[in-house]
């Protein structure tokens, strides 16, 4: 199977199990926010807040280097791995229960530490876990990872409803996360093809830390960038702000992580495919990036021109008002999205300190966001200054890609610019359609023919992906709409 067609099968997989653990995650945050009182909803939201910045593990990218590296199918590798990660499990343990009591403090919910305490135990079946599963995406097999992660999403979304009504407060958070990690636990043996055992191999291990350590120090500023805003909002205001900007937040990054983990999955095999070939390489992230700019011109305008409306919908008429916040968090995260092209690339060409940098060089949004939580300002301001910090990241990662791996700066800051304008014109929009007396379901059509029209237009001024587009309709044209989705297959010899 040709390149192309095992990309296209991999992400229709790969987009069918996210989309459903997306949905089902979304779906799951909506019945909870509306079950639960805000200042619950809002301690919820520190459980995420305190798994995303401690779970070593996860940020060490070793299910990632499994894929990358030469000798990833190896089984000593496979076991080297199993250690590693093991190991980085019990670090993360360690981290939370030295850390619930100080952080419960710093956010005014001591008399609830031991709920943070109980958070150990979801890195620890995390990093327990069989990786055998990961390894299936060297050769774009990526059905049993995505399932294991899908499955108890959808698990326990079904059970949010009588869990919340049943405990009534936090804890209900508390037990679905725990499941949710047990389940996936379980998964990941199921798949598995390969005995799960651990191997201290000194050459394995040295080249995974030396490929996890700029990935773990980018985890802490991802977290910076992704979560400060929010753990600002949890030291210096009441719960129930963190509520209305935690519902913003998992509105906004529904869409983008479930996009940006579809390609970054599928499309990091491709490009490291080509990482040896300058020229298809520089193809294949013009065409990505075009892509990722199309979606991220879509997000923008949809949220941000029908954000006050798509809140009240999404979590209840107890979350009005919101609707700023949604919309200055989908500007910073439409243009995180570019980036994240770029960060693609560089993990396709070894290099994981691309995103290190950018991200360390977009922390600088967060002296802002303090000096604001410090004077007690609107939250919105909050969330506004996130897209400065983009701006900065956007322009250190695009310059390191043009530095040290050859791709020229205008391939990058082209999408990105008019992604920028895109943001704008939403803006605009937003403001303009503000205080329209229109009814909800009106206001919701008009954000969505404004998605469509953003999307279009990038595709269409972007030269890859215009070139893709009617080399598309001449082939459809020549051979038939229906080979476009199903290529003929080769005549045999």
């Amino acid at each position: 199977m040709g390149i192309k067609r095992s990309a296209l099968k991999g992400s229709a997989v790969v987009a069918l199990g996210e989309g459903l653990g997306f949905a089902a995650s979304f779906i799951r945050n909506m019945i909870l926010a509306r079950a639960l009182p805000k200042a619950d909803f809002g301690i919820a939201a520190t459980f995420a807040m305190v798994i995303t910045l401690l779970e070593v593990s996860a940020k060490m990218g070793i299910a990632r280097f499994l894929v990358r590296d030469k000798e990833g199918n190896e089984p000593e590798f496979l076991a080297a791995a199993h250690f590693l990660h093991g190991v980085a499990a019990l670090a993360s343990c360690a981290l939370i229960a030295a850390l619930a009591w100080p952080i419960a403090h710093l956010f005014g919910i001591r008399e609830h530490a031991t709920a943070l305490l109980a958070l150990a135990l979801i890195p620890l079946l995390h990093g327990f876990g069989h990786l055998d599963v990961r390894r299936f995406e060297r050769t774009m097999r990526f059905g049993p990872a995505t399932w294991i992660e899908a499955g108890p999403q959808l698990v326990i979304t079904a059970l949010a409803w009588p869990v919340a009504v049943w405990l009534g407060d936090y804890r209900s958070v508390l037990l679905l996360l725990v499941l949710k990690a047990l389940l996936s636990w379980t998964g990941s043996f199921l798949f598995a093809e390969r005995p799960y055992r651990w191997l201290f191999h000194r050459e394995y291990v040295t080249r995974m830390l030396r490929f996890g350590w700029p990935l773990i120090l980018n985890g802490f500023l991802m977290f910076a960038v992704m979560r400060g805003d929010q753990f600002v909002v949890a030291t210096f205001y009441p719960m129930e702000e963190l509520a209305a900007f935690a519902a913003a937040a998992s509105l906004a990054l529904a869409p983008i992580l479930l996009f940006s983990r579809v390609f970054a999955s599928v499309m990091l095999p491709v490009l490291a495919k080509a990482q040896d070939d300058p020229a298809v390489f520089e193809r294949r992230y013009r065409l990505i990036l075009a892509f990722m700019s199309a979606f991220s011109a879509a997000y923008a305008m949809g949220l941000i021109v029908a954000a006050e409306p798509l809140m009240q919908f999404a979590f209840g008429s107890k979350y009005a008002g919101a609707g700023l916040l949604l919309a200055w968090l989908a500007a910073a995260n439409a243009l995180r999205n570019v980036r994240r092209a770029t960060a693609i690339a560089a993990i396709a060409k070894g290099d994981s300190v691309n995103e290190l940098y950018s991200n360390l060089s977009g922390g600088v949004a967060l002296l802002p966001a303090l000096a604001i939580g410090f004077l007690r300002d609107p939250v919105w301001m909050i969330a506004a200054v996130g897209l400065l910090g983009e701006f900065v990241a956007c322009w250190v990662a695009f310059r390191r890609l043009s530095r040290r791996d050859g791709v020229p700066l205008a391939t990058s800051l082209v999408p990105s610019g008019l992604v920028l304008l895109i943001i704008a014109a939403a803006g605009a929009l937003h403001l303009a359609l503000e205080h329209q007396p229109w009814p909800m379901p009106v206001m919701l059509l008009l954000g969505i023919a404004a998605a469509l029209t953003g999307s279009v237009a990038v595709l269409l001024i972007l030269p890859a992906s215009r070139q893709q587009i009617l080399l598309a309709w001449r082939r459809g044209r020549a051979r038939g709409w229906k080979s476009l989705l199903f290529p003929p297959k080769p005549a045999a010899p």
